[in-house]
């Protein structure tokens, strides 16, 4: 095998190996996206349910205050 043609299987190697470097990359970025949209997501489904919480304490101090002005037997 020349030198030439070791030159040329050692680029075609090289050449290789980028391509697959960068075809992760795309892949890393792509599950980073996912991720965030997840991240979304979740904090999105927190915020609601911190306000569903915050309703089901004014409901439950409302009807204890209903209670409370029922005559008592």
């Amino acid at each position: 095998m020349t030198i030439e043609e070791q030159i040329a299987r050692l680029t075609g190697i090289v050449e290789s190996l980028a391509s697959a470097v960068v075809s992760h990359d795309n892949q890393i970025e792509a599950h980073d996206n996912q991720i965030d949209g997840l991240i979304k997501v979740a904090e999105h489904q927190s915020a609601q349910i911190a306000q569903q919480s915050e309703q089901i304490a004014q409901q439950s101090a409302q009807w204890q205050a209903y209670i409370n002005t029922l005559p008592r037997h």
